[in-house]
């Protein structure tokens, strides 16, 4: 628990650096920081950050990793690299443009009209040079990167108003146990995704349609429905 909360410090520390530069956004925008949502079986969904302004919503996730941070979009989990004891040590944690992916479905729910939404991570260290995508990034150069982004159907004052109270006014209200107690589930689902896909790729059976896994230069290739499994 205490490991938990260390880290949920330190997330919060990233989210406030992020934030405070969201909201020196020149343009007419609404801003909504740590909005939780109720998705499937009433998990909570905390998410960090969503600047509403003309050309978009932007639904922005915050890490607070340290070290070199190496992966691939689509990468079910990335890696993290630094020195520890006079070695070096290798962690992965879950990708964050995945999870952040899953606030935006929430949110398309939500709001059940087909705005642009976009999915940006910015990582407060801004140790993200080896990742080279143009929505992941650190502070300094998340807004830049948002300005660059253009729309055909511009949202209006009003409309960005009525995106912004509609999404407060759905707001769920959790307590810190409640919600570390939907960041379990989540944990633990993922852990049994992840537990199920590794029996399959030792059966080579596919864990979508159970047809058969053939070795490519990348991964694992299912010549029933064609899907690539990294490896």
């Amino acid at each position: 628990m205490q490991k938990t909360t260390r880290k949920l410090k330190r997330g919060e520390e990233g989210e406030q650096l992020v934030s405070l530069t969201l909201d020196k956004d020149s343009s007419f925008h609404r801003l909504i920081n740590n909005l939780v949502l109720l998705g499937d079986n009433n998990v909570s969904h905390q998410i960090d950050h969503i600047l509403i302004r003309e050309n978009g919503i932007f639904v922005i996730e915050t890490k607070n990793h340290f070290g070199r941070i190496t992966g691939l979009e689509d990468d079910s989990y990335w890696k993290k690299t630094y020195p520890y004891k006079g070695r070096i040590k290798t962690e992965t944690f879950h990708n964050p443009l995945k999870q952040n992916q899953s606030h935006i479905r929430i949110i398309r729910r939500t709001l059940g009209k087909d705005y642009p939404i976009y999915c940006f991570v910015v990582f407060v260290r801004s140790n993200v040079d080896e990742l080279d995508l143009f929505n992941v990034c650190g502070p300094n150069d998340v807004l830049k990167r948002i300005n660059l982004i253009t729309s055909d159907k511009p949202l209006s004052k009003e409309v960005i108003e009525s995106i912004y109270q509609t999404l407060l006014d759905k707001e769920a209200y959790v307590n810190d146990e409640m919600h570390l107690e939907s960041i379990r589930k989540i944990t633990k689902d993922r852990r049994e995704c992840q537990k199920k896909l590794r029996a399959a790729i030792e059966k080579k059976i596919c864990p979508d349609c159970g047809g058969t896994l053939s070795i490519v230069p990348n991964g694992l290739r299912c010549t029933k429905c064609n899907k690539l499994i990294k490896i």
